[in-house]
């Protein structure tokens, strides 16, 4: 579902989940009283009530459940990617115990590598494309200049072997952090979601109130609850898409912060 609305700004969508649903809730709510008036007496009350406190509390759970695990995601997917930049830092950091042209080959990486994940992996990324060949490429070179490095003490010996270990944990981390790009909620829960807010309000719409300005408050209430909660889910289900996704600011701070 979330794939069809990436597009789409968020204030659209939000205004179509949490304005335009509750509004045809409450046209359909006087079209059914307009049309069936008994049932505003509320003779089936003790019935409908009993379905919607059952039916209610299991579509809470599966929202809850829906919305807990996009938030989950999202928040794996930024720690993964304030990781990645904090081991670039330390690749580049601590390349000072190299030779001066070892050192310099090593820090162009770093920053090449930054440059072409926020340049081309970021905006590959908000599209669905898990990265982009031309920074894992960068890995390669990186790994080339640590075994030409000349090893004359112990010293440039156990920091070699940190930075190649370093190298190892950027590998690592850049992978998981695209295992992100693609993983999304199954389409099975939002078709869940969908029919479990159409079940759940439709017996709020057949619960009998006859001040219809109370039941519209109940209704329209109810139906802007759930569309709150579909909406953060719907634009926290792609980290790297949509009007919340993560943005590449660790990276764009180690250029700054190395540009000199």
């Amino acid at each position: 579902m979330a794939d069809a609305v990436l597009d789409v700004p968020s204030w659209v969508v939000a205004l179509l989940l949490v304005v335009v649903m509750p509004g045809l809730v409450l046209l359909l709510q006087w079209g059914i009283r307009r049309r069936w008036p008994a049932l505003a007496e509320g003779d089936h009350n003790e019935v409908v009530g009993f379905i919607i406190a059952v039916v209610g509390v299991i579509y809470a759970v599966l929202l809850a459940f829906v919305v807990i695990v996009a938030w989950e995601n999202y928040d794996s997917a930024e720690r993964i990617v304030g990781q990645e930049a904090s081991t670039l830092r330390g690749l580049y950091r601590e390349s000072a115990a190299f030779p001066a042209e070892t050192r310099e080959e090593l820090r162009d990486l770093v920053q090449q590598y930054a440059g072409e994940v926020v340049e081309l992996e970021w905006p590959a990324m908000s599209e669905g494309v898990p990265g982009d060949p031309r920074a894992g490429a960068v890995f390669d070179e990186m790994a080339d200049v640590l075994a030409g490095v000349q090893v004359t003490t112990p010293a440039q010996e156990e920091f070699v072997g940190a930075e190649a270990e370093r190298l190892s944990q950027l590998v690592g981390l850049r992978s998981q952090r695209l295992d992100y790009v693609d993983r999304t909620i199954p389409g099975v829960l939002w078709t869940a979601l969908i029919v479990g807010g159409v079940v759940t309000i439709g017996f709020a719409l057949l619960f009998g109130l006859q001040r219809a300005v109370l039941h519209s408050l109940m209704l329209g209430s109810l139906a802007a609850l759930i569309g709150v909660l579909l909406f953060v889910a719907v634009e926290m289900d792609r980290p790297f898409a949509g009007g919340v996704a993560i943005e590449p600011e660790p990276f764009e701070r180690v250029l700054v912060d190395f540009s000199g």
